[in-house]
């Protein structure tokens, strides 16, 4: 920011804030004019907004006006310092029978489309290659909706399609949207690592359903160089260079491994070996919590304390991997139960072999798809989602289901 803005920014110069998931208007609610938006970022001191038409069934008046401002540039809103740039939300609500459509896939938040347009199709995949073909960075948004169990009831945006889509690598990245609570998307994140699947984590604030500022949740991402693009911006929640912050824009945690290597990294081994981690807790104001190094889906050390301005909490550990691993830096609130600040992973691969970690984890996604085979049976109360060629969407759930088959046997033969 200018040089009159008291504000000290926690992160690093070469990570920049964003905001993943913004509308101007929630449910119909009188929607906020696009020229407040310059002065809405500045709240949270941002340096990007993605601002989501609507490619499903809200019909929203502001929301098909910014739909049809999808078109591969930043708003002429945007200056050097704040980006604003239109993208888009695809869901057809899988509980919302007054619209002519649902959907069970879940939400979809398409960053980088150079186009956009209202497109009705029962199965999600379809959507996202649809984007792919454009290039666009796709993920599930809402993964706090999740519960910690195969899932067999819905609600308006429980990603159900999240791991099918996964394991056939029309994904690049999950979200979160809520600043407090659930810490079942992050665990449904730590499942998909310990498959061996790299995806980055997002974060964004849905405004203005969750009746937040915008980057109340929102996202670091790494852009080197001297300047920053939506485009950069974007690549970087592709390649995993993330830090996704629940408390707006008042911490940071900057992962090292081996000193040099941050979240979306890979770190190459032969015979396996130790490696050295850090992690440095940076605030603009005082806070006190805990600091975690997570390695595996599990917690391989804590530090509790207070991290003050220009006074960051420190943590350093070390870790030995015989097999390929991955490692996550969060803080922790003080009794070690939620996350505020949450990395991407910095991957080990030992021997060039793939990740492995969870024979149990792998088998979860292989009941969780078999369970979606079953409800969309004729018959089943999710069959009324495909009233087209279901032979087609049941083979896309298989494909997905035999790549987590293969991946539950290659654990058994690396843990055995």
């Amino acid at each position: 920011m200018n040089s009159s803005d008291p504000f000290i920014k926690p992160e690093p110069a070469d990570w920049y804030t964003g905001d993943i998931h913004v509308h101007r208007s929630c449910d119909g609610s009188k929607p906020v004019p696009s020229s407040d938006l310059p002065a809405m970022m500045k709240v949270n001191h941002l340096a990007v907004i993605s601002v989501l038409g609507d490619m499903g069934n809200n019909n929203s008046a502001d929301r098909i006006e910014d739909l049809h401002k999808v078109d591969g540039a930043d708003s002429p809103l945007s200056d050097p310092e704040q980006i604003i740039h239109y993208a888009a939300e695809w869901h057809w609500d899988a509980t919302q029978w007054q619209f002519p459509h649902q959907a069970l896939g879940g939400h979809l938040v398409l960053l980088g489309l150079r186009e956009a347009h209202k497109i009705w199709d029962p199965s999600a995949y379809k959507v996202l290659e649809w984007a792919g073909r454009q290039h666009a960075v796709r993920g599930f948004a809402h993964m706090q909706y999740l519960n910690n169990k195969i899932q067999d009831t819905l609600d308006c945006c429980i990603p159900i399609d999240y791991p099918v889509e996964a394991a056939l690598k029309n994904i690049e990245f999950v979200a979160e949207e809520q600043s407090r609570g659930s810490e079942n998307g992050i665990l449904a994140y730590y499942k998909l690592l310990n498959c061996g699947f790299r995806l980055s984590l997002a974060g964004g604030t849905d405004y203005p359903c969750n009746r937040v500022p915008l980057g109340s949740v929102l996202t670091y991402v790494e852009v080197p160089g001297k300047k920053i693009t939506y485009q950069k911006w974007i690549d970087g929640i592709a390649e995993g260079r993330t830090v996704v912050s629940r408390n707006a824009h008042n911490e940071f945690l900057n992962l090292k491994v081996n000193k040099t290597e941050g979240p979306g990294k890979i770190i190459r081994m032969k015979k396996g070996g130790k490696v050295d981690i850090g992690i440095n807790w940076s605030v603009s104001k005082e806070i006190s919590g805990q600091i975690e190094v997570v390695s595996n889906g599990q917690v391989i050390a804590r530090q509790k304390g207070v991290s003050r301005p220009g006074a960051p909490l420190v943590l350093h550990a070390t870790q030995t991997f015989s097999k390929s691993g991955w490692i996550c830096a969060r803080r922790m609130d003080s009794l070690g139960r939620i996350h505020f600040l949450h990395s991407s992973p910095v991957y080990v691969i030992v021997d060039d072999q793939p990740i492995r970690v969870s024979t149990e984890d792998a088998e979860y996604f292989v009941v969780w798809i078999d369970n979606i085979l079953k409800q969309i049976e004729p018959g089943g109360p999710w069959n009324k989602y495909f009233p087209g060629d279901l032979e087609t969407v049941k083979a896309h759930y298989r494909k997905a289901r035999d790549i987590y088959k293969t991946i539950v046997a290659e654990s058994r033969a690396i843990n055995k």
